[in-house]
């Protein structure tokens, strides 16, 4: 109907102007307090001569508590079309207005007593010996209690005497009765879907992990929950993938777990670098795992704001020699005054690998570097090493590097002498390139 439509829209911007557009949840459920009891407070306080303000404010309050409950719903609805691919879109564009929706209802744990009470001072419909406001508050129990599966006439309890002396008292009190349950059984409906969708959500995810993503970060425990469960290896990768997506810095310590794991260790490395903190690579930096520190250097390298070039360079004296050589391969793109260091430094290295891949990248280096460092790869024992130590002086334009590499004309190598051979022809080339532009 076009015009239940336009009072639904109407509640639904009353209920964003009193703060639940807001991000931050704290603020949030402040700004939204601070609404409540600003009609609250004047409903309660305001003397007899002020009645009808007062019962205005009462009123208004309430339309305030149906606002929220108009802006939730809108809310689920629209993820509850995202979630089953009806519409596309961000499901956590919106908040997550559970808790609010839950301490703005328990205002009308005072406002229907202010209704009543308000309503009475008014036009006079309920027949009252004590006008204190303790007397409404149990008259409003009496309506809470009869709400639902109305326990307390079942049980025959009443907690106060108040009694309509009109058929306007019985009209309000009805009023009141379907309001509540109306309110009550709409939100036991929606919090049931919501817990539905997330289910669903976590089953498909084991499948798709785009699923997840659909139903937003409000799956985020029930996917952690999964994760740790399940013991089928593809659903575990495939959740963790999902989290990749709707997770969040508050989902990295149940994930940290799992780097110990070597089924699903790609899939949650992938996922920490994607929702954490960089800073958390501390951890696996000083970790007594080897493949832990590993995903640090993986980590360090794949951040979204990475490479962290210095950070890595902290793992060229681990006691691991593939790590050493992971370091060198990570800083292969680095900036020439961060990685130089690292390179020369581990041209002395005690295991062969290590020496070799610091030495083939040793042309990288300026020629001072390299006329300093070369000629001391051309004695070691390693052919790889002498090999790349003929590669770098060939890079160097100054005839000083001439006698180290026909020395290599005679080294024990096919291989060796074949680099020296190719490494003279290239200076000569050079050579006539420059006589040619002379």
């Amino acid at each position: 109907m076009a015009w239940w439509n336009s009072v639904d829209e109407g509640l639904q911007r009353v209920g964003s102007l009193s703060g639940l557009s807001i991000r931050q949840p704290l603020v949030r459920l402040a700004v939204t307090e601070l609404v409540l009891l600003t009609f609250i407070i004047p409903a309660m306080i305001l003397p007899e001569s002020l009645d009808f303000i007062g019962l205005i404010c009462a009123i208004s309050s309430s339309i305030i508590v149906l606002s929220i409950h108009r802006v939730w719903s809108a809310d689920e609805r629209r993820r509850r079309e995202i979630a089953n691919r009806m519409m596309d879109g961000d499901p956590d564009l919106g908040n997550d207005l559970r808790i609010d929706v839950l301490i703005a209802s328990l205002h009308l744990l005072l406002i229907v007593p202010l209704l009543l009470q308000r309503t009475d001072d008014v036009f006079d419909i309920y027949s009252v010996e004590n006008e204190k406001f303790s007397v409404w508050f149990m008259f409003g129990m009496d309506l809470f209690s009869r709400s639902l599966l109305d326990w307390a006439e079942v049980y025959e309890i009443r907690f106060s005497d108040v009694n309509s002396s009109s058929m306007a008292g019985k009209h309000l009190v009805l009023f009141l009765l379907i309001s509540i349950d109306i309110l009550l059984i709409q939100s036991i409906i929606r919090l049931i879907g919501i817990r539905r969708t997330i289910r669903e959500g976590v089953n498909a995810a084991a499948r798709d992990p785009e699923t997840a993503a659909r139903i937003g970060k409000r799956v985020n425990k029930a996917l952690l929950n999964s994760i740790l469960d399940s013991d089928i290896v593809e659903d575990r990768r495939n959740r963790i993938r999902a989290l990749a997506i709707t997770g969040g810095p508050n989902e990295v310590e149940s994930l940290w777990r799992l780097l110990s794991d070597e089924s699903v260790r790609t899939e949650t490395l992938a996922t920490l670098i994607r929702i954490g903190k960089i800073e958390q690579t501390h951890r696996l930096l000083s970790s007594s795992n080897v493949s832990l520190r590993a995903s640090a250097l993986q980590w360090l390298i794949l951040a979204p704001d990475g490479p962290h070039y210095y950070k890595i360079r902290q793992l060229e004296n681990d006691p691991i020699p593939s790590i050493r050589i992971s370091v060198l391969e990570s800083l292969e793109d680095a900036p020439l005054e961060i990685a130089s260091l690292s390179i020369i430094r581990l041209l002395n290295d005690q295991n062969d690998d290590v020496r070799i891949e610091a030495s083939r990248q040793l042309r990288r280096l300026s020629p001072a570097n390299i006329l300093e460092h070369a000629p001391l790869l051309l004695n070691s024992e390693s052919i790889p090493c002498r090999i790349h130590g003929v590669e770098a002086l060939a890079t160097v334009e100054d005839g000083r590097v001439v006698p180290h590499i026909v020395k290599m004309f005679d080294d024990e190598d096919e291989r060796v002498r074949t680099a020296a051979q190719q490494a003279i022809e290239h200076l000569q080339r050079l050579a006539k390139l420059i006589d040619t532009d002379w």
